[in-house]
């Protein structure tokens, strides 16, 4: 494509100031994000290491970074006091796979031969041997 061909694309202009604001109410996004911390707080911490906040009363997004900022650091710290004390509970690299072709089973070429059977032998199996059903009248 040719640069006469481009299209143009106008940058409209873009002030700071107004898009960092502290006494904005919060969005949708933080709310949702505000419940999952609350919850992971209940969750993992022992009552004495919560904060107690009531989430509802938040409603600007300096108190809810604030929030935020106080659970996600308490989080942390549970977390790796947990690992120090149980160090068994770290996952385990997974070894990477060879990159080798699996060789067939013995048997895998004898097994394909035998698995097709043809339409009468498998009708005369299915049906069981005695008396045929009249028809219906």
């Amino acid at each position: 494509m040719a640069l006469k061909d481009a299209p143009i694309v106008n940058m409209l202009s873009f002030d700071e100031k107004e898009a960092y604001n502290h006494d904005r109410p919060i969005s949708s996004l933080i709310r949702t994000q505000l419940l999952h911390l609350h919850n992971a707080e209940n969750l993992w911490l022992p009552p004495e290491q919560r904060t107690n906040i009531n989430i509802n009363d938040l409603h600007t997004e300096k108190t809810a970074s604030e929030y935020i900022q106080k659970v996600t650091r308490l989080l942390h710290h549970h977390g790796a006091r947990q690992q120090q004390q149980d160090p068994s509970r770290t996952k385990s690299k997974k070894k990477a796979k060879s990159a080798k072709p699996r060789k067939k089973a013995a048997g895998a070429s004898r097994r394909k031969a035998t698995k097709t059977r043809s339409a009468k032998t498998r009708s005369a199996k299915s049906k069981p041997a005695g008396k045929k059903r009249s028809s219906r009248r």
